[in-house]
């Protein structure tokens, strides 16, 4: 008896595993997910790319308040007005007895203000942050997609567009050049190298596309057809940026 109990038990078994229709298709494992950048190409190797981002840092520690998203003017009253707050803050310090407070500055360092008299502000923005991001981003990838040498492996450290305030500055605090401005552009472009780490003395690799207009001209030529000629100098400033951070992949993504 125990046998034929046995035998029952071995054919209900071998029933219940076997395969039928749609049940056997459920248990089997899904394939692997390919990545996306091959799920498209099959056996192709991945495209490499590499991030680039926005950021307010700057290697050296410093940083922007806030992001520019407009062309400012520094006027020399926004100096004046500095100078009269340091006083200020002097007298204050002395009569506490704590001593002078010393805070020099460069009227490079001067936020400014707003340019008011602006009927379309495309003239005066700022576009850094926004579509200059996405621009580069293509140009350093097609850079790096057309250059098999630029791509050692996966890069895990985005490249880095710091600053980019853009700014008309006063050539002179009084006299004829009180009305004189140029205009001042502060870009940094720089990523982390992969290889870095908590020991390493440089761990980036930068490239500067820092501007600054080689005349400076009467502010009523800048403003001309509602500050166009402002627009024209940032674009024409990121335009070379964007050619000089290119010229600069070897460097900037060798290691």
């Amino acid at each position: 008896m125990k046998h034929i109990a046995l035998a029952a038990v071995i054919v209900l078994n071998g029933c219940a595993t076997q395969p039928s229709g749609s049940q056997s298709s459920a248990a089997a494992p899904a394939p692997a997910a390919l990545p996306a950048s091959t799920a498209a190409t099959g056996d192709k190797d991945p495209e490499i790319k590499v991030g680039v981002a926005y950021t307010t840092k700057f290697t050296n520690g410093s940083y922007l308040k806030e992001v520019p998203e407009e062309v400012f003017i520094v006027r020399p009253k926004n100096t004046q007005n500095n100078v009269a707050a340091q006083v200020a803050l002097n007298m204050f310090m002395f009569a506490l007895g704590g001593g002078l407070a010393v805070n020099g500055f460069d009227k490079g360092d001067l936020k400014g203000d707003k340019l008011d008299d602006v009927k379309d502000r495309k003239h005066v923005r700022n576009p850094v942050s926004t579509d200059y991001i996405g621009k580069l981003s293509k140009e350093i990838n097609a850079a790096l997609q057309a250059r098999a040498e630029l791509k050692p492996g996966a890069f895990k450290n985005s490249v880095m567009v710091a600053g980019g305030s853009s700014t008309l500055i006063y050539e002179s605090l009084t006299g004829d050049e009180a009305n004189l401005y140029k205009m001042n552009t502060e870009l940094t472009i720089y990523k982390r190298k992969e290889d870095a780490g908590l020991f390493t003395f440089n761990p980036f690799v930068e490239v500067s596309c820092n501007r600054v207009s080689e005349k400076a001209l009467p502010l009523e030529d800048w403003a001309k057809d509602d500050y166009v000629m402002v627009q024209q100098w940032v674009d024409e400033t990121l335009d070379q940026c964007s050619k000089k951070v290119v010229g600069a992949l070897p460097d900037l993504l060798a290691s």
